[in-house]
Formats: structure tokens, sequence, C-alpha cells
């Protein structure tokens, strides 16, 4: 049974009314074979990731150490109300550590299960896999319809990608607004070319948003 759970199983027994036990099994899941990828993908864009299970400890470190986690990110043996405190408490941290000069943290629950639910609606962002309960897709912000935990990946990605563009583009209608404002005061620039400095900005600006449409390259 050591090497059962070592191994990340979860070990159950079966027992005959006045016979006792009279056999053991070890169940376990089949880590998907993008994940471990996927983890270290998201830890070098500077995401902290927590496992959160039910499994019994031995099991949930074996999993784990599999996917590259350590053992002071891995919670496991957590009942839904434990899931839920866990998330719970992740945000409220978020709000009392967030500073008006700094970018807020958000809390990002992924889980495919009924004992999810609770925790994914209470987390800032929460992801369903499409192969799980139909409760916790309903409760998601995000439903991953194929499973694939690249789409995962690619989300957070975009999301990091839209805000940068965002800003690019706000940051340079201001820029472009001052100097032809300036000009304008001045005397140095004419209503044309104003509204053509105008124009010209705003197809930048189309320009550089048009980068976040999907490519046909794989």
């Amino acid at each position: 049974t050591d090497d059962w759970a070592h191994s990340g199983g979860t070990i159950g027994f079966i027992s005959i009314e006045g016979e006792g036990i009279v056999g053991a099994y070890s169940v376990s899941d089949k880590i998907r074979d993008e994940a471990k990828e996927v983890v270290a993908s998201l830890k070098a864009i500077g995401i902290d990731i927590t496992m959160i299970t039910g499994d019994q400890r031995r099991a949930a470190v074996a999993i784990g150490s599999q996917l590259g986690l350590e053992e002071h990110d891995i919670r496991s043996e957590m009942l839904p109300e434990d899931k839920l405190e866990e998330i719970r408490t992740k945000v409220q941290e978020n709000a009392i550590n967030k500073k008006w000069w700094t970018a807020k943290k958000a809390v990002m629950m992924v889980g495919d299960g009924v004992n999810d639910a609770p925790a994914l609606a209470l987390a800032d962002v929460s992801v369903a896999m499409g192969e799980g309960a139909a409760l916790a897709m309903d409760t998601a912000d995000v439903t991953l319809m194929d499973s694939d935990l690249n789409k995962l990946l690619y989300i957070v990605r975009m999301g990091k990608k839209v805000s940068r563009t965002i800003i690019e583009n706000i940051a340079f209608s201001l820029i472009t607004k001052v100097i032809v404002m300036g000009f304008t005061v001045a005397g140095r620039v004419s209503l044309w070319a104003a509204i053509a400095t105008d124009v010209g900005a705003m197809l930048i600006v189309t320009i550089n948003g048009m980068k976040l449409l999907p490519s046909s390259r794989k």
C-alpha cells in the first residue's frame, strides 16, 4: 500500500461481512499529457500555482511532484468547504495587500467537479473543464470545451496581451492629442493638419489592435 500511495494512488479496501477485509485496490487520476508543460509555462510568466485536492496527502504530493509543484504548494484532503475557504483567504489577502499604485492580483480557480463549484463561484476568474460536472461548467466564467489545458495558457497570455495593447493605444492617443493641442495653441498647425493627425492616430490604434486577431500560423 505504501507503493500505491507514493505512486499517487488513493487506496480503498473491499470487505465481506463476517470475513473482514478480503482485498485492496488503488485508483489514481491520470495526469494530462500537457499538464506539466502548462504548469511550467504559467510559473515562468509569474503565476503562483496551488494544487487543491481532496486526495490523501501522500497521493497528492506524488501527483503534484510529477507536475513540478513544491510540497508547500499542495493542499490535500480538502472538503468542498475547505476549498471554498482557501479561495476566500487568497481573495481577501489580495484585497488587503492591494495598493493603488500596483496592479490588482486576481485569483483563478480551475476545477471540474461538483465539489469545486463553491470555490469556482468565489474566485475572481473561474475555469471549468468541458469533461467535468455540469454544475462546475454552469458556475465557471470560462469553460474549456475540449479540456485542453493549453487553452488555459492561451487565454492567460491573451489577457495579458489585450491589457498591454489597451495601455499602448490609450497612451499613444493621449500623447498625440497633447502634441497636436500644443502646436494648435502655438499657431503652428492648421485645422486640416490637426484633423489628418487625428485620423492617422485612429488608424494606427486600429492597426495595433488588429495584432490581437488569431493567426493562421500554427
